[in-house]
């Protein structure tokens, strides 16, 4: 879990997630054991955003890289990136480590700094990185979206004909860059599947430690004959998942949706625990679930 906890270690919310396009940049810069020598595409005309191409690609794997975190305002304010959790007491880091904590104020609905320092206004700051292992969970902050990372640098090295994308903006509420990556998928490339590479949330009827969870809908809703199209491919693997039905949230399958490209879409990722929160929880079982899937992805999609 070595390239897992360096991942969670990165300072990257929204609108600097180029920390994490650089790791990733570095990761295929060190390594050369790839079935298909993989393109880089990334710079003018990308912003932050990184595509890797392995071989003529057909089908294409989406992650985002920024998380959730906090803008420093004038006189100390804390103003949300994304949905950061609620929570009584967290510690909250900026990019160069300095540390402080914070809780949220439930009278004036508001995140409020526990200790007597003096924020620097523009200034970024996001959960303070920690990662553990117990009872069969991975946990740390930022496993929405890293754990989806990681899952695709995994299966990279036997990957063929195949994109990953890896957007931007994701986290926050204008939605993000998937629709300026999905033009130059179909483009490009005449792309025309994209699987979104995203974590999920526990819910009543979604369990963390029964496997990867397919999404039905949430603010968007893929094409059905799409998602029975994948689950007959999982049915078939004898890959067991879970299906999730949300009148609520999105993903970048959201500003896929909105572009002017015939492109289907669909949310497949793992079950957590507090989401967006200090400390996420993922089940050993749905990592390595959500790995199974997208390696079977990769070769039969």
């Amino acid at each position: 879990m070595e390239l897992l906890q360096n991942l969670c270690q990165i300072h990257a919310p929204a609108g600097e997630e180029y920390n994490v396009r650089d790791f990733i940049i570095n990761y295929f810069t060190a390594h050369k054991n790839w079935k298909q020598k993989p393109e880089l595409f990334y710079g003018k005309g990308y912003q932050d955003c990184l595509i890797i191409k392995f071989g003529t690609p057909g089908k294409a794997f989406m992650a985002h890289m920024d998380n959730i975190g906090f803008t420093a305002g004038y006189e100390n304010e804390l103003i949300p990136i994304g949905s950061p959790a609620h929570s009584t007491e967290s510690p909250i880091r900026n990019e160069q480590n300095q540390q402080t904590d914070i809780y949220f104020d439930n009278t004036h609905k508001a995140w409020v700094l526990k200790n007597d320092i003096a924020l620097k206004p523009g200034e970024t700051w996001s959960w303070k990185p920690h990662f553990a292992q117990k009872d069969n969970y991975i946990e740390t902050p930022f496993l929405d979206n890293r754990l989806s990372i990681y899952t695709l640098l995994k299966i990279a090295p036997e990957l063929e004909n195949t994109v990953l994308a890896f957007s931007t903006y994701e986290e926050t509420p204008h939605g993000g860059k998937a629709a300026m990556l999905a033009r130059i998928l179909f483009e490009k490339w005449q792309i025309d599947q994209v699987i979104i590479t995203d974590i999920t949330w526990e819910t009543p009827y979604v369990k963390t430690g029964r496997g990867v969870v397919v999404s039905s809908r949430d603010i968007g809703i893929p094409r059905k004959k799409f998602k029975d199209h994948i689950c007959n491919l999982l049915t078939k693997a004898g890959i067991v998942y879970q299906t999730e039905i949300e009148k609520s949230g999105g993903s970048d399958g959201t500003s896929i949706s909105s572009a002017p490209y015939p492109i289907d879409w669909l949310f497949i990722g793992a079950p957590e625990i507090n989401p967006h929160g200090y400390t996420e929880k993922v089940h050993i079982n749905d990592i390595e679930s959500m790995i199974k899937t997208y390696k079977l992805l990769s070769e039969q999609l």
